[in-house]
């Protein structure tokens, strides 16, 4: 909470003289005028300042002399007002004199320190926008060093994740090259091994290309009106075949039975693939997948669901951070990059939704919420 500025026992005397010092000045000047009037008109009756009033009194008529009165007081009421003018804008110099200090310690590096101070209307305006620059340059100091370690991370992970398969390519075709080998059933061993592991990496580049895509700034849609239900039917069809292969089954709901909505059908067939190939990779035992969609006033709700294996709780929290994988062995067996989720994520964000994740004994199940466009 700003508080007012606190003077300093010298600053509290400057203070002081500057508004008793002008209204005592008035009041000399006063004196002298009356005794320049006393000499200008020379009458006897005003020889002396001890006489003035006096001769008003006697001399002059009842509404005269008050209005004389009046005319001096007005004269001091106005010379007071001054007076207090005065003061104030000397308190107002204090008040610039303490923000210039404190700017200036902002401006040596401390972008920490922030202004509570109240004063005037005018200056405060001064010292709300300086804050809130602050507020903002540390925003985006924030901002840049978590971009440059997430960037720093991402380099990391990616070549971590590309020296394996890199390791295992350059090590087969060198066997090849050295001919070391003692068959061709052996060449065909070791190229196929390299024709894999060089899959892996083009999956990854793919992905990580794709991320970089959807993450920046200028990525944009393609928006068209679709039928929602229709998309999840249309899904359920692609993936009937590997379902099967896997014992499950895909079942659609949705609520109502056709669900309009805008938005890019290619990047929202993108994030339910994602979602569906998750849940077939890692979803151990599952027997049903399910694909469920409803409309509510504010917007579309949409939930991929399995019934297998549980994610653990601890890994709930990060399953949409890059390159994280809730076991690493089994996902590099099924070829995982740990981009899916985040991709699919960011696609969402796109479109204005939200994505989480709820996971227990009966279900794991994705849940997105799509706002509804008042266009």
């Amino acid at each position: 909470m700003n508080k007012r500025i606190k003077l300093d026992v010298k600053e509290k005397g400057v203070l002081l003289f500057e508004g008793i010092g002008t209204f005592l000045l008035f009041q000399v000047i006063n004196v002298i005028l009356i005794v320049i009037s006393d000499l200008f008109y020379n009458n006897e009756n005003f020889s002396s300042l001890s006489h003035v009033f006096n001769a008003l009194n006697r001399d002059l008529s009842k509404s005269t002399f008050w209005g004389i009165w009046f005319f001096f007081g007005l004269v001091i009421l106005i010379e007071l007002a001054i007076s207090i003018y005065a003061m104030i804008k000397t308190y107002r110099q204090f008040e610039v004199y303490k923000v210039e200090s404190e700017l200036i310690q902002i401006a040596a590096g401390d972008l920490n320190h922030k202004i509570n101070l109240k004063v005037n209307k005018r200056l405060q305006s001064v010292v709300d926008s300086v804050n809130l620059l602050v507020s903002n340059t540390n925003k985006h100091i924030s901002e840049q060093k978590k971009s440059e370690e997430s960037k720093d991370e991402l380099i990391a992970n990616v070549s971590h994740d590309l020296r394996t398969p890199l390791t295992s390519v350059i090590g087969y075709l060198g066997l090849i090259e050295s001919k070391n080998y003692s068959d061709l059933d052996q060449i065909l061993k070791y190229a196929h091994v390299a024709y894999k592991k060089s899959l892996e990496m083009q999956n990854l580049v793919n992905s990580l290309f794709e991320y970089a895509n959807v993450e920046h700034a200028t990525s944009k849609l393609t928006l068209s009106t679709f039928d929602m239900t229709q998309m999840l039917d249309q899904l359920s069809a692609d993936f009937e075949l590997e379902a099967n292969r896997r014992g499950m089954e895909i079942i659609v709901k949705t609520h109502p039975e056709k669900i309009m909505m805008r938005g890019d059908t290619e990047k929202l067939g993108r994030v339910f693939n994602n979602l569906i190939t998750n849940a077939f990779k890692y979803g151990k035992g599952a027997t049903h997948l399910w694909l469920e969609a409803e409309r509510t006033p504010k917007d579309v709700i949409v939930r991929v669901a399995n019934n297998g294996q549980s994610v653990p709780k601890d890994s709930l929290d990060h399953l949409f951070d890059r390159f994280y994988r809730v076991e690493d062995s089994r996902s590099k067996e099924t070829g995982g990059t740990g981009l899916g989720l985040a991709i699919a994520k960011s696609m969402v964000k796109l479109h204005g939704g939200t994505i989480t994740v709820t996971s227990d004994e009966e279900r794991t199940a994705f849940i997105i919420h799509f706002p509804i466009s008042e266009q």
